[in-house]
Formats: structure tokens, C-alpha cells, sequence
């Protein structure tokens, strides 16, 4: 138990040399209550941007390693690098404290702690916390909180995440969750639970949603004011950053990828190909980008059992050429899609498409279960003609940002109807209608298919295959080149 319950701002000032702000002080005192008290609440909070939501997470961890004798808490994000190394770093910073540097131990590069007494640092006793990823694909199931279950940036993790793997942490000893986050759609984590909260606010009138906008910072820190204002006479103040990271206004269904111009942009009049063009040569020729989907294992006498539960590979094959002002562009016009194929089977088959298409360059998603696959082709075609590509969130950015700039400048086209296996052209539309966009940094953008609504298998492999010429360059315009005319002056007179 803590031997004392001082609020969080004077240990914030006093003991960390670190002050907060009003606002900070108010959430961080309603959450020491639900701990102290053992009430398990369930708190929403939502900062502005540069408001000082992981300062007071980083205050609020530092401050129950400091007044308890024992027990966990649990800090998870969205991705490990670089959001839980910052989180990491940041409660260090913090523990640099006179008070508290030479109690403090580490271990498995993942768990900090904070011992009684200098001398027992190596006994590596007293509470501890510790940093683990919420990717969808991260194992993090057995451990516990027994403090505090913290989730960062909680409008990007995964429902399904939170409950069968995050929240289990805090069942034993009722501990206290905390969301931290910003504004995006109304079916995020965190906009469900802060809908939640607001309704049991009414009902008992214990306050478990915070909400700050940048104007509440803004009355207090006159750079911080002209700063927005700055911002919002560049972009406008219903530009999607402001509205969701400044002004915590969700964007209410609206934030698809693509809207009714860019759809018809994508549109092509080419057609279907079952086999590569004989004209594909010096003018143009095949890039591809092949999304990995996972492997299906059936069980022993299922083996002819299909299922489309698991995302699927699918390879999307386009033939470059340069269209108006010589600018390299891109018309799909195969794709293959497989589900439930072994890796093996996969590697013969996409081994089989580079010869017979002879793909100059394939760009491969190597993340996580793809990584094997890339490396095999990677070995046989060689670096210049295959590439990996590892999902991140500036590498995913990255990617959104050059999928559209093809498609703005008409420069990626999808073949047409009439010529195409009916059940690829549907899928691949359908989820190019379904992708959304999130923005969850600043000029970062993010591109995804709610996985209520389908996968987004195809949506990667057409933005892949767009990946495969960003580094092309215009070529020169021979019509360009005009020669110089002498003056009637100079012309000979012979």
C-alpha cells in the first residue's frame, strides 16, 4: 500500500522537478483515487497535440514506483518502435530524479523498476513496469497489472486486441485502465469507451472522460496559441489534423481513402491479360507487388476444407509505360489471389509469374510471415529485381502517399470489367471503395480496411505495385528540345 497520498502535482514539482499544468493535475489526482480506492474505473483521456498527455503518463508511472511497496503496471502502444521506446525513454528521464536515480533497475530491455533502497537495486525488488507493443501481431498475453493497465494512442489499437489481450491484464487485482489518445472515427477503441464512459458519468457522476482541446493549453501558453492559429490559417480549421489531433472532433464516417473523382481516375479502358504483351519490350514493361497473407494449416482430415478467414496473397501486376510529359505510369492488368496456400506453393507460384512476365522489379511485403518468402525470392531474382518492404508507420505513410499520387495524376490504372475474372474484379474494388485514411502523426497518413467490413489484401498489393516505380524519373521530352534559329542577318548569302 502506499505510505503516503500526496496529489500528483506536488510530486510532479517537488520530487520530479517536472510541473504540470492544471488540467494535467485534475486527471492525474482522478486516477490516483481509483487506484487508491481499488475502484478498477476504466478512464478515457484525450489531449490536444503537444498538450502533455505522455508527460503526465510518464509523471503518473514514475509516481507509483515512488509510493508503493510492490506491484505492475502495464504500458502498451500501438507500435514498439518508435512509440514504446519514447515511452521508455521518457519515464527514465523521469526517474533521473535526485530522489530516485540510484533505485532504479532494468531487465530484458523491456521492464523498469524502482527498489526501496539503492543497495537492493540488484535484487531488482519493489513495483515495476512494464512496455509491451499492441500490434495486432504481438504476443503479449500472461502478464498482469496489478496498478495500472495504460494504453497509448489507444485510437489506433485494435478492439479485438484490447479485449482478449490487454484487458485480461488488469482482471486479477481490478486494476485501474487509463486511454490515452486523440480524435479519429466513431468506431475507434478509444471513441467506444469514451461513448461508455460518458454514459456512466451520468449515471453515478464519477468523471472517467477527460477532454482537453488546444484551447484549454492555449489560455495558458501564449506560443502554444500562436502556434494553432498559425496552423489553422495554413491548413484551415476543417483540415483533418485540426479537426481530430487540435480540435478532438471525430470525423463521423467520413475519412475514405478515396472519393468518387479518384475512383474514376483509377478506372482504366485497357483490358484484362492472361498473358504478357509482345510489345512489352523497350517501351514498356512489368512491375508487380505481392501482399503476404497467412498460411492456412487444416487439421488432420480437413484438408480439402476451404476457408476465407485468414487474409489472403494477392499479386498485382502492372505493365509500365510513360504517359503525358514522359512521367512513368502504370496499367494493372493481371492479379492473382490465393488463400490458404503453403508458402511453398506460393514461392512456385510467384517464381513461375517473374519468368513468364519477366518482372523487372517485385516488390514484396516482408513483414513478419512474409519475411521468409521475400528472402527466397530475394535469393533467386537478385536485390535490383526484388525488394522487401517492411510495414511501419513511416513506411506505410510512405506508401499511401505515392499510391495516390499515382492516382491524382492518372498515372495508375485498373483494367476494365468486360475483360476480367469477375470475382478479382470485384474484391479488388470492393475494398478500394472500403479503404479508409487515418492520420496518426503529424504529415503521416495511414490507409486500412476495417476489419468489420473486409480485408485489405488487394488495397496493398495495388499500392505495392505502385511502390515499384517511385524511384523512376521523367524522361526527357525530345519535343522539348527545340534548336535555335539564326537571325535573317546571319543566314548565308551563298
Amino acid at each position: 500500500m502506499a505510505t503516503s497520498q500526496p496529489g500528483i502535482g506536488w510530486f510532479a514539482r517537488d520530487i520530479l522537478g517536472k510541473p504540470l499544468y492544471p488540467y494535467q493535475e485534475r486527471v492525474g489526482d482522478a486516477i490516483l483515487t481509483s487506484i487508491r480506492e481499488g475502484r478498477g474505473d476504466t478512464f478515457t483521456v484525450m489531449f490536444a497535440r503537444q498538450m502533455g498527455k505522455n508527460q503526465l503518463s510518464a509523471v503518473l508511472e514514475a509516481y507509483l514506483l515512488f509510493a508503493y511497496e510492490s506491484g505492475s503496471i502495464v504500458k502498451a502502444a500501438p507500435t514498439y518502435k518508435p512509440q514504446v521506446v519514447n515511452s521508455r525513454m521518457r519515464l527514465l528521464s523521469m526517474l533521473e530524479a535526485p530522489l530516485l536515480r540510484a533505485r532504479v533497475w532494468k531487465s530484458f530491455g523491456y521492464i523498469i523498476g524502482l527498489a526501496a533502497q539503492p543497495e537492493l537495486v540488484d535484487a531488482q525488488t519493489g513495483p515495476r513496469i512494464m512496455f509491451f507493443s499492441a500490434g495486432p501481431e504481438s504476443s503479449i498475453v500472461g502478464a498482469t497489472a496489478s496498478l495500472l493497465l495504460e494504453l497509448d494512442e489507444a485510437q489506433d489499437i485494435q478492439p479485438e486486441k484490447y479485449d482478449i489481450d490487454l484487458k485480461p491484464m488488469s482482471a486479477t487485482s481490478n486494476a485501474t485502465t487509463v486511454m490515452y489518445g486523440t480524435a479519429w472515427s466513431d468506431d475507434t477503441l478509444l471513441a467506444r469507451m469514451r461513448a461508455h464512459n460518458l454514459l456512466l458519468q451520468e449515471q453515478d457522476g464519477i468523471q472517467r472522460h477527460f477532454e482537453y482541446d488546444w484551447h484549454t493549453l492555449a489560455q495558458l501558453n501564449p506560443r502554444y496559441q500562436r502556434f494553432v492559429e498559425g496552423e489553422i490559417a495554413r491548413l484551415g480549421e476543417d483540415h483533418v489534423s485540426l479537426r481530430t489531433q487540435y480540435r478532438l472532433l471525430p470525423i463521423n464516417g467520413a475519412g475514405l481513402l478515396l472519393n468518387d473523382l479518384q475512383r474514376h481516375l483509377l478506372r482504366g479502358v485497357h483490358g484484362w491479360q492472361e498473358q504478357p504483351a509482345d510489345s512489352a519490350s523497350e517501351d514498356g514493361y512489368y512491375v508487380a507487388g505481392l501482399d503476404v497473407g497467412g498460411e492456412e494449416r487444416p487439421r488432420p482430415g480437413e484438408e480439402k476444407k476451404a476457408t476465407n478467414k485468414r487474409d489472403s496473397t494477392v499479386l498485382t501486376l502492372g505493365r509500365v509505360s510513360y504517359h503525358d510529359l514522359n512521367l512513368p505510369g502504370i496499367e494493372i492488368v493481371h492479379q492473382a489471389w490465393w488463400t490458404g496456400k503453403s508458402y511453398r506453393d506460393q514461392y512456385a507460384a510467384v517464381s513461375m509469374l517473374m519468368q513468364t512476365w519477366n518482372i523487372r522489379k517485385l516488390i514484396v511485403d516482408s513483414t513478419g510471415l512474409g519475411e521468409g518468402l521475400a528472402s527466397l525470392l530475394c535469393d533467386k531474382f537478385g536485390a535490383e529485381r526484388v525488394v522487401g518492404y517492411k510495414f511501419s508507420r513511416p513506411s506505410k505513410s510512405h506508401l499511401t502517399y505515392q499510391l495516390l499520387s499515382l492516382i491524382n495524376s492518372a498515372r495508375l490504372k485498373l483494367y476494365r470489367q468486360e475483360d476480367a475474372p469477375q470475382f478479382l474484379y470485384e474484391e479488388c474494388w470492393k475494398q478500394l471503395r472500403l479503404a479508409r485514411y487515418r492520420i496518426p502523426g503529424e504529415n503521416s497518413m495511414d490507409m486500412y480496411v476495417d476489419p468489420g467490413e473486409g480485408h485489405d489484401d488487394f488495397l496493398m498489393s495495388v499500392a505495392l505495385c505502385a511502390e515499384a516505380i517511385r524511384d523512376l524519373q521523367a524522361q526527357p521530352l525530345a519535343s522539348q528540345i527545340i534548336k535555335p534559329r539564326r537571325a535573317y542577318s546571319e543566314v548565308s548569302r551563298f
